[in-house]
């Protein structure tokens, strides 16, 4: 990979540790101010999603319509300083308040950000090398996904939360530094009489482009369906402890994940991102999942999130994969978006339901399993009807 690569991949891993730095940070923050901070929290948490729902699909549209370089260099900007400006606040009510809408704000941000940092890959990246890409850069973001609660534990524990907010302002900027180091654009396409109008009439076209695009629009229908299961999956995770009857099992489980999500990122570039083998992949996701359910030693059923992080973490690299590599440059960001949304659009749905069914039981973990596998294996059916056709 050339230099620019890194560059996108060390601003990635600096934003993974700021984000987990934030977000820990003000979580432990505020549970420990008892009955108004988990009031708080759920309206944190809750604004967070609501947010992301609303602004993804403008993202998407800024992104094609303007510079992707300039578009991550200016969140980055507003993100470090709205989180250097809060660290200095010292009154409890006036903190709580500033990080509600510092959240939103960087909500706001991700939401113009994401689909420009992956759509601009496709601009500094190699075609053939854009597998490699994505593998490194889940390989890093896993390996500081295992060790950044630790880093932020410490952190927290001999400094403070305005500690971690000056932390988090510093990797903003230095995410700035890193983009600005990027070069320009050769083709930027910005747009004038950007009304709102014209906002709506992009988010039609990218939808209407997305249809034609029968198997990018398969595959992004087959992603978002799965994502449903997976959100019931990761309700029901934090129950583990109490289902399996094992101090530290949610732990445990987790951090099998992360491992299986590091293989996962080490071998990806060894399997084809054909319709057939992503498909494949989905399944023994599901495969995972329904291990969990068995009445295995409990080592063997925790190691069901191992195998299911790993084949999960080689989908999503080839999927992305596919779509910057498959879709038009114009389209991509609002294509991205799109799958953004979606990703995110029927977790509340999967959420409810598990909370008003009886569901926090060792059996939800087979229906789960076998609601992807069965799933997965009729998209493998209705793939093999789709048209083969080059994008």
């Amino acid at each position: 990979m050339n230099r620019h690569a890194v560059q996108l991949i060390s601003r990635g891993a600096i934003n993974k540790i700021g984000n987990m730095l934030y977000d820990y940070g003000n979580s432990v923050w505020l549970a420990s101010m008892g009955t108004i901070g988990k009031t708080v929290l759920g309206i944190y948490q809750i604004s967070e999603l609501v947010t992301g729902i609303l602004v993804n699909p403008f993202g998407g549209v800024i992104s094609d319509r303007f510079s992707r370089r300039k578009i991550l260099m200016t969140t980055d900007l507003v993100c470090g300083l709205l989180c250097l400006a809060i660290s200095f606040i010292r009154n409890d009510r006036w903190m709580i308040a500033a990080l509600i809408v510092a959240n939103i704000v960087q909500v706001i941000a991700f939401g113009f950000s994401r689909p420009a940092n992956k759509a601009i890959i496709t601009e500094l990246v190699e075609k053939d090398e854009i597998v490699t890409y994505n593998a490194h850069l889940e390989l890093v973001l896993q390996v500081i996904g295992v060790t950044s609660p630790v880093f932020s534990f410490l952190v927290l524990q001999f400094a403070s939360l305005h500690a971690t907010l000056l932390l988090d302002a510093l990797t903003f900027f230095i995410a700035f530094v890193l983009v600005a180091l990027l070069p320009k654009e050769e083709k930027v396409q910005e747009k004038k009489g950007f009304t709102a109008k014209d906002i709506f009439s992009d988010i039609k076209d990218g939808l209407h482009y997305i249809w034609q695009q029968k198997d990018i629009f398969f595959l992004l229908l087959v992603a978002s369906s799965v994502n449903f299961f997976f959100a019931a999956f990761e309700f029901l995770l934090p129950f583990s402890n109490r289902l399996y009857g094992v101090k530290g099992a949610y732990a445990t489980i987790l951090t099998l994940g992360a491992i299986g999500s590091i293989i996962g990122a080490l071998i990806a570039n060894k399997f084809k991102s054909s319709m057939e083998m992503l498909l494949f992949l989905l399944i023994l996701t599901g495969v995972g999942v329904f291990m969990m359910g068995l009445p295995l030693p409990p080592l063997l059923s925790f190691s069901g999130n191992l195998v299911c992080e790993l084949f999960m973490t080689i989908f999503n690299i080839h999927f992305f994969t596919q779509v910057q590599t498959k879709v038009e440059g114009d389209y991509l960001g609002r294509v991205l978006s799109t799958i953004f949304t979606l990703a995110i659009l029927f977790m509340p749905i999967a959420k409810g339901l598990m909370t008003c069914l009886p569901s926090v039981r060792m059996e939800s973990f087979l229906l789960i399993g076998a609601g992807v596998i069965l799933f997965s294996f009729l998209a493998q059916l209705v793939a093999k009807q789709l048209p083969s056709k080059n994008h």
